[in-house]
């Protein structure tokens, strides 16, 4: 079926669900470069007067948190019948939460380093604790409103709408960061995260969802979520190997904020070159947006999961051999759009496998043990940060990196329909919607 037969065949609420969709995308990449947590998130920790600890701590927060506590919400959200209201709340919490570090940073040179930092560790707790709360319901609404044939047209033209976004907000962002001075410049960008936020609620408020029975069990206690969460880890091998495969690739993105730090100190970088990184960082999340989509039409999305395997060993390998030969600050050239290839990778991955992978009626569920099972996540940044405390950071990050070449056998045990022969379907209709 063409591109045009399958957007005819689709209602009218489920096209405006995809429309929704993709505008909240848009203004998500928007708000996530300015609020950057391999980039913007550790400078702002360094301007402060933070370490590698608070950046592994951050990272912790931001990467982590979203997703163990993704099991709290999953049971309350699963026995709900409309789920709209939750997408929706939790977004508008994300907005005031980053509003607040924004006006908490006007007054921050009047503070000591510990109250900020703790200022800020708050907000972006709330901020990720209403992220994971919207997140549940996100992936249960794509599931339930786009059909499974748009579905995977829409993940890939997603990240296109996502590229057009960073890249506007990268330019902007290196403006915003070269132009002010100290802890104004992130009030600046927090502000103008939150209010990207809002617009991106727009799209959330086109979804039209049916809303289903609400279930008879009423919300399962902890033994209920605790017994369906074995039952569903030991009967279903391909959720329980991409569970494994999450959380071994998880230990390459983790590491991505501590390059930052270590390259600044290590070539004497000024503040105001941030910017830069940043925007190189997101050039590469765009260039390889154009590459990817050529990758999984060959090879599938489990070729997309093996290339980010060999990359979260690979880069870290040629950072420490260059710098032990001797580079120069050229070497910020080459890193940072790797590592933002490898950054768009995981996304675009992460979230298609996770939505074709898990069981149609139970995908609330699914998200939240997905989530719960991700403690690489929240474990390894602070683990790392306390390495780099004692430790030459060449062997933290070989040893951190090697780790992610072990995703390979359980990525090669997966069965699903993100193998090469779907995936080259969904590409040749990606191409002409």
């Amino acid at each position: 079926m063409n591109k045009n037969e399958i957007w005819q065949n689709a209602s009218r609420e489920q096209q405006n669900s995809y429309r929704g969709f993709l505008i909240h995308g848009i203004f998500l990449a928007l708000t996530v470069t300015f609020t950057e947590v391999n980039s913007v998130l550790p400078a702002l920790v360094l301007q402060v007067g933070g370490s590698e600890f608070h950046i592994g701590v951050i990272t912790a927060i931001m990467i982590g948190l979203p997703l163990v506590s993704q099991l709290l919400f999953a049971p309350f959200i699963q026995s709900r019948p409309s789920k709209k209201k939750f997408l929706i709340g939790g977004l508008y919490t994300r907005m005031i939460a980053l509003f607040g570090i924004g006006m908490l940073l006007t007054v921050a040179a009047r503070m000591s380093t510990g109250s900020v930092l703790f200022f800020i560790y708050t907000g972006l707790i709330l901020f990720s604790l209403s992220g994971a709360f919207a997140g549940i319901s996100y992936v249960s609404l794509i599931g339930s409103t786009i059909p499974e044939t748009m579905r995977h047209q829409f993940f890939l033209r997603k990240q296109v709408f996502w590229s057009v976004g960073v890249l506007l907000s990268g330019v902007l962002t290196r403006y915003i960061i070269t132009g002010f001075s100290g802890s104004t410049r992130y009030t600046f960008l927090f502000s103008l995260a939150s209010l990207m936020l809002a617009f991106g609620s727009i799209g959330f408020w086109m979804i039209k969802e049916e809303p289903q029975p609400e279930s008879s069990s009423g919300k399962p206690g902890i033994k209920e979520i605790f017994n369906a969460m074995k039952k569903i880890l030991k009967e279903d091998r391909t959720f329980r190997n991409y569970c494994i495969t999450a959380n071994i690739l998880s230990m390459g993105i983790v590491l991505i904020p501590f390059y930052l730090p270590t390259l600044v100190r290590e070539f004497n970088i000024e503040s105001g070159f941030i910017g830069t990184i940043v925007l190189l960082q997101m050039s590469g999340m765009l260039l390889s947006n154009i590459f990817w989509p050529k990758i999984v039409k060959p090879l599938g999305f489990k070729g997309l999961l093996k290339i980010q395997s060999i990359a979260g060993f690979a880069i870290p390998l040629t950072m420490v051999i260059l710098i032990t030969a001797g580079a120069g600050i050229w070497l910020v050239y080459l890193i940072f759009p790797l590592l933002g290839s490898l950054a768009s990778a995981h996304k675009m991955s992460g979230e298609a496998v996770l939505v074709q992978v898990s069981n149609e009626e139970k995908r609330a569920l699914y998200s939240g043990i997905y989530g719960a099972m991700n403690l690489t996540s929240a474990m390894v940044p602070l683990i790392i940060g306390l390495l780099l405390r004692g430790f030459p950071f060449q062997w933290t990050f070989l040893i951190v990196g090697s780790f992610c070449l072990t995703a390979i056998p359980f990525i090669n045990k997966m069965i699903c329909p993100v193998d090469a022969t779907k995936a080259r379907d969904d590409m040749r209709g990606s191409l002409t919607l």
